[in-house]
């Protein structure tokens, strides 16, 4: 694996990213999130490297986002002697408490190579955890397996539904070339959900599946062109996001779907119910610390 907290993307973040390594080889360690997908990957990330480090702590997952009040911001366990990191993809808590630290999303400012130009965006949590997991256990062996859920939380942002997102775009790339990801068309995803674009037809994506491997590289590109027209008046689906459901779909090298069908799908099966959520995050954490891959039943 190439550093990924040498990315350009992380220098303003590296005190955030150090801070955090240091606190997590304290004594008496308590990991807090709450029930979703984003902080299920964010806390992956963290409990692989300490794993891969043979460090202790404990884990407290909270009631789902949606399931805790707007005004509730006491979300951070006081325990005397308990260290506590929160892992706050919703930026819910806005200053930490003595024995404790927060990982939220920060605003970073990029450059695209070959451009002067700087663009705004922000890193999620899910991307800081992994980056700090990078550091503290850079060979540990679970790390390295979680290694292509990276920039899962940015895409499971809502910035991708408005513009263009740097940070995804950046860090995408970085997986590819460093052989983490593969990054594919829509019809070479043998198991491709299309349902994330309301207008889909997957008859038509089956015809075009068959006939893909025959096409030269023109065809192609007018084939996928004529088959994503249509889907440009999809309601609630950006021209960024559909870019990358057609053009650009990440996928684990030698996996039958890809990152975005995974993701979709966990969302649609994850339970309503607080508890029910409470306890399946807990079975999709274990998971992926035993396989490095979620699935979407855990039972």
């Amino acid at each position: 694996m190439n550093d990924l907290s040498k990315a350009p993307l992380f220098a303003s973040l590296s005190d955030v990213i150090d801070d955090a390594v240091a606190f997590l080889q304290s004594d008496s360690l308590l990991l807090v999130t709450t029930a979703d997908l984003t902080s299920v990957l964010a806390l992956g990330f963290l409990e692989s490297a300490l794993l891969d480090r043979g460090i202790s702590y404990s884990r407290r997952i909270l009631s789902p986002n949606s399931h805790i009040p707007p005004d509730e911001v006491d979300l951070i366990p006081k325990q005397p002697g308990v260290n506590v990191l929160f892992i706050d993809p919703w930026n819910r808590v806005e200053t930490s408490t003595a024995n404790a630290i927060i990982i939220a999303p920060k605003p970073v400012e990029v450059e695209f190579r070959n451009s002067s130009t700087s663009r705004r965006g922000k890193v999620d949590a899910v991307l800081q955890c992994a980056v700090i997991a990078s550091v503290l256990a850079a060979n540990g062996s679970r790390t390295k397996r979680c290694r292509p859920y990276a920039g899962c939380g940015q895409w499971l942002m809502e910035s991708l539904d408005t513009t263009i997102d740097p940070i995804h775009t950046i860090v995408r790339d970085f997986l590819r070339d460093e052989g983490t990801i593969q990054v594919l068309p829509l019809p070479e995803i043998p198991d491709a959900c299309v349902d994330m674009m309301p207008l889909a037809s997957p008859r038509r994506l089956k015809r075009l599946q068959k006939l893909w491997m025959e096409m030269d590289a023109p065809t192609r590109a007018q084939a996928l062109s004529e088959f994503s027209l249509p889907l440009l008046s999809s309601e609630g689906l950006s021209t960024a996001r559909l870019e990358e459901l057609i053009w650009k779909r990440m996928r684990i090298p030698n996996e039958s779907t890809d990152l975005a069908t995974s993701l979709y799908r966990l969302t649609k099966a994850w339970p309503e119910q607080a508890d029910a959520a409470v306890l399946h995050a807990g079975r999709l954490t274990d998971e992926l610390l035993k396989t490095g891959r979620l699935a979407a039943s855990t039972d």
